[in-house]
């Protein structure tokens, strides 16, 4: 058996596209932690940075073999890291 019939055998599509949904909400909770708390001293900026830097390469990446979920997916994911550093950022100087 293939790999491509293996991939449809187990609806492979299919569940990338949840993945691939589910991936720009992974960091939400962190962000509404932030917001509802303001507590950001235990956040590692940069590891925010290098997960921002990854997210946006592989969107890009998707962008040029031209797999449109996985590039909204990981561009989506790297808007919501980018939505927590700024946070983290706005904190941080606010609580000087």
């Amino acid at each position: 058996m293939t790999r491509e019939q293996v991939a449809e055998r187990i609806h492979w599509h299919s569940f990338v596209w949840a993945i691939g949904l589910l991936n720009p909400f992974m960091i939400l909770p962190q962000l509404w932690q932030i917001w509802s708390t303001w507590d950001v001293a235990a956040i590692s900026l940069p590891f925010l940075y290098v997960l921002v830097f990854l997210q946006a390469t592989f969107s890009l990446h998707c962008f040029f073999t031209r797999d449109k979920m996985l590039m909204w997916s990981n561009g989506g994911a790297a808007a919501s890291t980018l939505l927590v550093i700024l946070s983290v950022i706005y904190f941080k100087g606010a609580l000087l």
